[in-house]
């Protein structure tokens, strides 16, 4: 396992004794958006701007939308703009909190779904579109040490991501449903229940949206030993 001498460029180190660890955790994240924004190919941290997913699996399975979903190809736009607003953390349980503000998100790429919408059956395929505004997310990292070869790490145990918004937009082309009235029809009834969508979803795209930046954390923190950005 590749272990990085980290630049202090990017990582601002905060200490454990530090009364205002949490205005420096806070700091030390708002810090690396710049350089998260085109990635760190050091820690194999993928670029934020675009963010690209190969495959995104989602399932609801109460409440009005029943549907199981694969998405793939996926584009993601805007999550880099993050700001972290508050942190919360607990640095001898490596445990951290924190509120996110992000202004805008844009996503494309292909989808197929499967399921049950207020009772009528739905089977569709092809490509999406989405934008979602004024997000404020709620992440809570679970940490623990590891040891390797001597040396410590901190590995992701559990990342659990919450969400809310003030705005949301759909519009689908789908390739299995080929009647342009259909189609319609599909995008006129997103956008007219685009918050109870979102409601519904939500619980099984926070799952989905927190397993994918779970792996992503754990590759840089997997190449950072605890000492270089947690100081005694």
């Amino acid at each position: 396992m590749l272990v990085i001498q980290i630049q202090t460029v990017y990582v601002l180190p905060c200490s454990r004794s530090d009364p205002e660890i949490n205005t420096c955790i806070k700091n030390s994240f708002n810090h690396l958006k710049p350089f998260l924004r085109n990635g760190l190919p050091e820690l194999k941290v993928p670029a934020l701007e675009p963010l690209n997913v190969e495959q995104m699996a989602m399932e609801n399975d109460a409440g009005a939308v029943r549907i199981k979903a694969l998405f793939s190809n996926i584009v993601v736009k805007g999550s880099s703009n993050y700001t972290v607003k508050e942190v919360r953390s607990d640095v001898k349980k490596l445990r951290i909190d924190m509120r996110l503000a992000v202004p805008r998100v844009e996503t494309r790429g292909k989808y197929e779904v499967i399921g049950n919408v207020l009772l009528l059956p739905v089977r569709s395929n092809g490509e999406f579109w989405t934008e979602f505004s004024d997000i404020t997310a709620i992440a809570k990292v679970y940490g623990k040490e590891i040891q390797r070869n001597g040396v410590s790490f901190m590995e992701i145990d559990k990342l659990n991501i919450d969400f809310t918004m003030k705005g949301a937009r759909f519009k689908v082309k789908d390739t299995l449903n080929s009647q342009n009235v259909l189609g319609e029809a599909i995008n006129q009834f997103l956008n007219t229940n685009a918050n109870e969508l979102v409601q519904e979803m939500r619980p099984a795209a926070s799952q989905s949206i927190a397993k994918l930046f779970k792996n992503i954390l754990n590759q840089a923190f997997s190449s950072i030993p605890m000492n270089q950005w947690l100081l005694e």
